[in-house]
């Protein structure tokens, strides 16, 4: 089979339906599996200099798939750790249920409490916590060991409940959601 790109998306064509099956069956969801599979034709196109048999093509293409798969079960994993990770620190201050446009409100304060972390605690918070990326990724980003990228997550998340107490006081006990008042100052004795 040829490796020129519209070639390989002909080539694959043909056997849509048993990619598409495959998928389904690993997934559960049609509409999941269709994204897999798009998303898979347009990386097998990007990298269709990399199959070196063409023989070989249904098989690269299936790896190709089983990869996607994982991928899409780890985007999943690290969007209910985000979740999880926000509504802990929601339930850290006090604050047991979310409204429906938590997100909105939690950022005014979050944001600019965030900026002020040492900037190694708010890199790692805005990957992982913020933008669900897993720790294990975020460390090898960071060129950290991924015990190493644990430890200071777990650091700058105690730091982050710290400063949002001192940066929003009485308003941090309760839900420290929409919150527009005023910073309080920092105890300047701490060692």
């Amino acid at each position: 089979m040829p490796r020129r790109p519209d070639q390989l998306a002909a080539a694959l064509n043909t056997q849509r339906n048993a990619f598409k099956a495959f998928l389904v069956a690993r997934v559960g969801s049609a509409a999941e599996a269709e994204d897999i599979l798009q998303d898979g034709l347009l990386k097998a196109l990007r990298r269709a200099g990399e199959l070196q048999d063409d023989t070989k093509l249904t098989a690269w293409f299936y790896q190709l798939l089983r990869h996607a798969v994982i991928d899409h079960y780890r985007s999943r994993a690290a969007g209910r750790r985000r979740d999880d990770t926000l509504g802990a620190t929601l339930a850290a201050l006090g604050e047991d249920l979310a409204p429906p446009d938590w997100e909105a409100q939690l950022c005014t304060c979050l944001g600019s409490v965030v900026d002020t972390l040492k900037p190694a605690h708010a890199e790692l918070l805005r990957r992982v916590d913020l933008n669900g990326e897993s720790v294990q990724a975020a460390a090898k980003a960071l060129k950290i060991t991924p015990n190493g990228a644990s430890v200071t997550l777990h650091r700058a998340r105690s730091d982050l409940r710290e400063k949002l107490r001192a940066f929003c006081g009485a308003c941090a006990d309760g839900a420290c959601l929409d919150c527009d008042c005023a910073p309080v100052p920092e105890k300047k004795n701490r060692v």
